[in-house]
């Protein structure tokens, strides 16, 4: 089944892969939170005026969706006026149909996902908006113990079946770059899988896949079970780089400014707390429970804090394994497109240059919105900086280099 016909079916069978409704809408927050959350800046109480109150947001058990979920239980969305409920989805093709057939009003969605859908790359667009990055850094790529001894680089992991979790997905287009810089062309010399996030410590513990380039906490799962280990982490191939983000409708954006303007505030809010690390601890705790990510407390803190094993007998000491900064910086955007591009995800269409890249992402990243709210926080909006990817600085004025199949500064 080619691409656009299996998002097509995704989206007639969404309702399929929804695990659970947690029960936060509607209900009171803790009275009392071990931290405050949300005490940023000089006014951060509920807007007048928001529309609709009650809104149902869409996620899958990860913990990029750190932001997102635990602006539940601590209160954060009741704090700016919101009453939320959060839906929990298995896997990205569930959730992107239905986010197109109307059952979320927002939803955690990986970086590529708004672009994709909004610019009609795959089946069900939805004229979407990004005002959000949820998270940066926090994926893996995890290899079977039997690698071990023989993976030095991506020339190593020819003939390899690798899994991913989408294709409109960092981990794919990061993948897939990472492997061009050993020779490998991955539509001819790996076999990529997509596999549900929850799917792939099962399939490497039965050897279906070589390794995964996923997200946590299935990466410190497999070396928990003793799948596998920790060949590198994505921060050391591009440090900083997006993984998830917010996305909602235009539509319903237009229809509900204000109820728009609470959310992002409120999700801005959530990530700036969850990425001091006084607050990891408290963060994985409250995402742990069954309702949301169903993991062990302490192996969600050990990726959030940045103290973990990593398979070979080591512990890593990584404070940075995962960040939660949200502006959306529009270089994210242009590179998505150039490797959507280059990898044959637009649907057989050019995109054209370094101007016609950076239209098509402003038509999607919404950075007024994204400054608005930490302007509303009091937070700072972050210094321009040049992204550097394997090595490689990304100059947005150049993205004719990075269509190409093999990528040289």
């Amino acid at each position: 089944m080619g691409r656009r016909g299996f998002l097509t079916l995704a989206g007639t069978t969404a309702g399929s892969g929804l695990l659970a409704a947690c029960g936060t809408g509607g209900t009171a927050p803790p009275a009392a939170p071990a931290v405050e959350p949300g005490t940023h800046g000089e006014d951060v109480h509920a807007l007048p005026g928001i529309e609709n109150p009650e809104l149902t947001i869409g996620f899958i058990p990860i913990t990029c969706a750190s932001p997102l979920v635990n602006a539940a239980p601590l209160g954060i969305y009741a704090k700016h006026g919101l009453r939320v409920t959060l839906k929990k989805y298995a896997g990205w093709a569930d959730l992107w149909g239905a986010y197109v057939a109307g059952e979320v009003q927002a939803t955690h969605m990986l970086a590529p996902m708004p672009l994709a859908l909004h610019h009609g790359f795959a089946s069900g667009r939805k004229a979407t908006r990004m005002p959000l990055i949820t998270n940066v850094n926090g994926q893996a790529i995890t290899l079977a113990n039997r690698h071990r001894d023989t993976v030095r680089g991506p020339e190593d992991m020819r003939g390899f079946v690798l899994g991913i979790p989408f294709d409109f997905s960092l981990h794919n287009l990061l993948l897939r770059h990472y492997l061009s810089t050993g020779g490998l062309d991955p539509d001819l010399d790996v076999d990529l899988r997509i596999l549900r996030p929850a799917d792939m410590v099962a399939n490497l513990l039965t050897g279906n896949i070589d390794g995964f380039l996923g997200p946590d906490p299935f990466n410190q799962l497999a070396v928990a079970r003793g799948a596998g280990y920790l060949f590198t982490l994505t921060r050391d191939l591009w440090d900083g780089h997006p993984c998830c983000c917010l996305g909602v409708s235009d539509e319903w954006a237009l229809e509900n400014p204000v109820t728009y303007r609470a959310l992002t505030r409120a999700v801005a809010d959530a990530a700036v707390w969850s990425d001091d690390p006084a607050h990891r601890p408290q963060a994985a705790a409250s995402m742990a429970t069954e309702q949301f990510l169903n993991q062990e407390p302490a192996l969600l803190t050990s990726i959030l804090a940045g103290t973990y094993p990593d398979g070979t007998g080591r512990t890593m000491q990584e404070p940075d394994r995962i960040g939660f900064r949200p502006f959306p910086r529009e270089d994210f955007g242009m590179w998505i497109l150039t490797q959507l591009q280059r990898w044959g995800l637009t649907d057989d269409r050019d995109l054209g240059n370094s101007a016609a890249l950076y239209a098509a992402t402003t038509e999607v990243f919404d950075t007024p919105a994204a400054a608005r709210a930490l302007n509303d926080l009091g937070i700072d909006i972050p210094s321009a900086r040049t992204e550097t990817i394997t090595g490689i600085p990304f100059d947005p004025a150049r993205t004719d280099i990075w269509t190409r199949r093999e990528v040289t500064s």
